[in-house]
């Protein structure tokens, strides 16, 4: 049998991220026989998906983290890990502020490379702007480049780039299945969390970090419970704001009905065990988890913040994340009047896939890249 081909990923850690997950779930899908991935991660500790890595015939090594004041001692770490690591088809780049190190040391030893964007532009600070500051000269050195929507690449790339031959948008995919909604998988889980039927419950999926805006999901939910006390909110991520969150809501009485689950492997059960999904984020490449709920059939509240392809099923509802508590409450109590119930959301499942989320036919395209170095036949 021929030796799998190997693709590296370069990337901060394997937790349970936005891009991570992409990552994992195109893994999973693809022949492990043919291709193989491989992971340069910048964090000494084991993470989320480390083990299952390892399980699929995966390598993961370890480098130190880039700050900017280590850009020489960064790059040249670079050059050490490529001169004894360059057995790859593909270096696939999914950090940003180091990027021009790692694709610059990996192109010395003859490597395709690729920088994906994964995310728009945040407001200025004085770390984002050190962040773009680093990043902006990827866009010179890189062969190919990805983004989860345009404009997540014409943030990071600019728009000469991203209206070149070597710019495509490589969509979040799921794998739909996983999805699709088992009214049987509904009522274990929500006796696992002591949810009555007669509950409605509102979701949210992400990482405890600001710009999830979770303080305004947390004050808007404070609004609909007073309204009607037969609502809970079901929070799934982990972060630094998370102990912050946890106080306040303890602070408003909502202890009993905001339910934090921490880290979660089996997020399409907890959708399908829901009634709504909110999601104000401030800013967002894409918002996979927001898919995710779609396909579970979900009534979904997102933030204009999220690029028009994240909008996809006529259960979807939008408003901007600067406005205010009242606001969002009022569009999630108008999802309550107008929930339709279960009866049909196992269908979404398929409207998802009909959009081009299905992980199968990325996974498939992405593959062929791979080998191909060519955008021939993509769409």
């Amino acid at each position: 049998m021929a030796k799998a081909e190997r693709v590296l990923h370069v990337i901060g850690a394997m937790d349970r991220g936005g891009a991570e997950t992409l990552i994992m779930n195109i893994y999973r899908s693809i022949n492990r026989d043919s291709v193989q991935f491989d992971f340069l991660v910048h964090d000494s500790r084991e993470c989320d998906y480390d083990s299952e890595i390892l399980n699929l015939g995966g390598k993961i090594h370890r480098l130190f983290r880039f700050n900017g004041v280590n850009a020489i001692s960064y790059y040249r770490a670079c050059i050490r890990f490529f001169s004894t690591h360059h057995d790859y088809i593909a270096v696939h780049v999914h950090i940003g502020s180091s990027a021009f190190f790692v694709i610059k040391a990996a192109k010395r030893f003859g490597l395709f490379t690729i920088a994906h964007s994964h995310n728009t532009n945040p407001p200025l600070s004085i770390m984002e702007v050190g962040f773009r500051f680093f990043s902006f000269p990827t866009r010179f050195v890189a062969d190919s480049f990805f983004a989860c929507s345009l404009q997540a690449g014409i943030d990071r790339f600019g728009k000469g780039v991203c209206s070149g031959p070597n710019f495509r948008v490589l969509i979040n995919g799921i794998s739909t299945d996983d999805y699709m909604f088992n009214e049987k998988i509904r009522k274990v889980v929500r006796d696992q969390l002591r949810i009555a039927d007669n509950d409605f419950v509102f979701v949210h999926v992400g990482r405890f970090s600001s710009e999830k805006n979770h303080a305004l999901l947390l004050g808007a939910f404070s609004i609909v419970h007073m309204a009607n006390s037969h609502t809970r909110l079901v929070l799934v991520g982990r972060g630094p704001l998370e102990e912050t969150l946890k106080e306040e809501a303890r602070k408003q009485g909502l202890s009993g009905c905001v339910l934090f689950l921490g880290v979660r492997n089996d997020v399409p059960n907890i959708l399908m065990g829901a009634d709504g999904f909110v999601f104000p984020s401030q800013w967002e490449g894409l918002g996979i988890s927001a898919i995710e709920a779609q396909a579970s059939g979900l009534p979904a509240l997102l933030s204009t913040a999220l690029p028009e392809i994240a909008f996809i099923t006529d259960r979807t509802y939008c408003l901007d994340p600067s406005a205010d508590a009242e606001k969002w409450s009022s569009e999630m109590l108008r999802m309550i009047r107008d929930s339709k119930g279960v009866s049909d959301r196992q269908v979404y499942a398929r409207k998802i896939a009909d959009a081009g989320f299905d992980i199968a036919e990325i996974s498939d395209r992405l593959i062929d890249f791979y080998s191909s170095h060519s955008f021939e036949g993509w769409q």
